[in-house]
């Protein structure tokens, strides 16, 4: 019964031992080996990569929104990436090659010459010449580069 308690005394002072050198060798909040950090130095890291993911992606990413007024006739041309909203039932597609214009709202493709349903959102998969042509007044709200012929 003595040997238990002789090794159980034993083991608690192993374990106290390893436990003041452990605490021993753990760093004090803000040192060099454990630095604290400030919102400044936050928000720099921030930035830069922000700016290497806009890098990556293409850049701009405002995301800003462009209304565009078409008169009878007129078009626009968009190009990869862009989105476009028409905000009235008065206009058709522009389609040069046999792919479409996706219609995210509507959920299908429209081809050239279809007219347009109002406040439906539309993607402009390429760079090809595909566009929005108005047969009256028409307002676009665009996102992404386009071109007003």
């Amino acid at each position: 019964m003595k040997k238990i308690y002789a090794l159980i005394l034993i083991f608690v002072a192993i374990i106290a031992v390893l436990g003041i050198v452990y605490a021993d060798s753990t760093q004090d909040p803000g040192s060099q080996q454990d630095p604290l950090v400030t919102k400044s130095y936050v928000d720099s890291k921030y930035d830069d990569l922000k700016t290497y993911v806009d890098g990556k992606i293409g850049g701009d990413t405002t995301n800003s929104y462009d209304i565009v007024e078409l008169n009878p006739g007129e078009s626009i041309t968009l190009y990869q990436g862009s989105e476009a909203i028409v905000r009235t039932d008065n206009s058709s597609t522009i389609v040069t090659s046999t792919d479409g214009v996706s219609d995210l709202t509507g959920g299908k493709d429209l081809k050239n010459n279809a007219v347009i349903p109002a406040n439906h959102l539309l993607l402009f998969p390429r760079s090809d010449g595909r566009g929005i042509k108005a047969k009256n007044y028409t307002i676009v709200v665009v996102m992404g580069k386009y071109t007003k012929n």
